[in-house]
């Protein structure tokens, strides 16, 4: 008796264990049967349902990953080709679905990483090489206008090269030029007489930018970047007595040079990113600190939702310690046509953005913004860009406010 009952429990571990061996060869026939069929929609609820019952293999992973591709929705492809990479390290099918993953999702970084781990036979049909002095080139135009008599309308072009320094490695420069003219005047009384100033400043600034960005692990990545600017402030006196008589006073030249460090540390996981930001910017005798906090989701599905948000603390040597919090939402809408709309509280004065490439430095800070931006994949190397800015701008002297009007235009060229 004794014997029969250790004979039936050593035997129930080997039935549990026949019976998952079924249960694994059926998920595995059904979910191929669904992968060959193309029924995309079912071959996802039944690999789910497996994955919660415990059943989780590589081959599991890789057909859930391709039903989500098929589908367009390449981020959680990724999640399950990532998932499938813990069993096989070295599968080639995995690895390049990971690189078009990145590739489709626009995700440069992702894309470069699993690039390099693919076998030199797939780089060289792929045509992906390690470095690429010319990986592209970008030019904007931005031209603002706005309601205030003593302020001119600024223009603002930049232009940009993109480098692969490896893999991992990318280095993005670009050069800018800003140009303004702002008008002021003011009278002093002198006995019978009127005395009237009038100033006229013209700004020219102009600016060199370099991020240099290093992807450590596929999920994380730290840039480091300097910006420098050059603002050269030629200003001309004019002087009237009693509204006539105008006397000029030949140009003053001043030179105000600043520069500008930053480093931004980034970690996704899943659909999540996660950020931590920070600046040190030196100009007019003015040194601002500037420290953010970033997150951002990506939501499921082929338009691609995605939500940012950052709060940023920017503290200046004139003890003028303030917050700043920005919220921006885009969406894939269209096939090849991006839509971003943002809007930013605070003062934005020598506020700097998108990794330290703007600075906001001009005469006027601005105290509210909102935007919208659109990116459209012409062709397979070109976007074109365009963006509508509104500005509340704050005038220092007097605490009054105006508003201004921002459209940017623009080409990025893929080489």
């Amino acid at each position: 008796m004794r014997k029969h009952i250790i004979y039936i429990l050593l035997s129930v571990p080997l039935f549990i264990h026949a019976q998952d061996k079924q249960y694994n060869q059926k998920v595995d026939s059904i979910t191929y049967k669904y992968y060959l069929n193309g029924d995309w929609n079912n071959l996802i609820i039944k690999a789910k349902e497996a994955i919660k019952d415990s059943i989780d293999f590589k081959y599991l992973r890789q057909r859930l990953g391709y039903a989500y591709f098929a589908k367009g929705d390449y981020i959680s492809s990724q999640q399950q080709y990532e998932r499938a990479l813990k069993f096989d390290e070295r599968d080639v099918d995995t690895r390049t679905y990971l690189y078009y993953c990145g590739l489709y999702s626009g995700n440069e970084s992702f894309t470069r990483y699993h690039a390099g781990e693919l076998t030199s036979e797939l780089k060289k049909i792929l045509k992906i090489k390690p470095f690429r002095i010319l990986n592209s080139v970008d030019l904007e135009y931005n031209y603002k206008s706005n309601d205030n008599s003593k302020r001119g309308n600024p223009a603002y072009i930049r232009g940009g090269i993109d480098s692969q320094l490896g893999y991992r490695l990318n280095l993005y420069q670009a050069f800018s030029t800003y140009t303004q003219t702002n008008m002021s005047s003011f009278e002093e009384p002198s006995g019978l007489l009127q005395l009237q100033v009038n100033d006229s400043t013209a700004i020219r600034q102009i600016e060199y930018f370099a991020l240099l960005d290093w992807t450590i692990t596929s999920h994380l990545n730290f840039d480091i970047g300097y910006h420098y600017v050059n603002s050269k402030l030629n200003i001309k006196n004019t002087y009237a007595i009693n509204s006539i008589n105008y006397k000029e006073v030949f140009d003053t030249v001043m030179n105000l040079p600043g520069n500008l460090f930053c480093t931004k540390l980034t970690y996704t996981v899943n659909r999540f990113d996660f950020a931590l930001s920070g600046s040190v910017f030196n100009y007019d005798s003015t040194l601002t600190q500037q420290y953010g906090i970033h997150a951002g989701v990506s939501l499921p599905g082929k338009n691609r939702i995605y939500l940012k948000s950052s709060l940023y603390g920017l503290i200046d040597s004139k003890n003028n310690n303030r917050l700043v919090y920005n919220q921006s939402a885009g969406a894939l809408f269209f096939k090849k046509i991006w839509v971003e709309g943002n809007v930013t509280f605070g003062n934005l004065d020598n506020y700097s953005d998108n990794n330290g490439l703007y600075i906001y430095n001009s005469l006027d800070p601005t105290v509210f913004r909102s935007g919208l931006s659109l990116f459209w994949n012409v062709l397979p190397k070109i976007t074109l860009f365009g963006n509508y800015t509104y500005d509340t701008k704050l005038i220092k002297e007097d605490q009054t406010n105006y508003n201004q009007h921002s459209f940017s235009g623009g080409i990025i060229w893929k080489l």
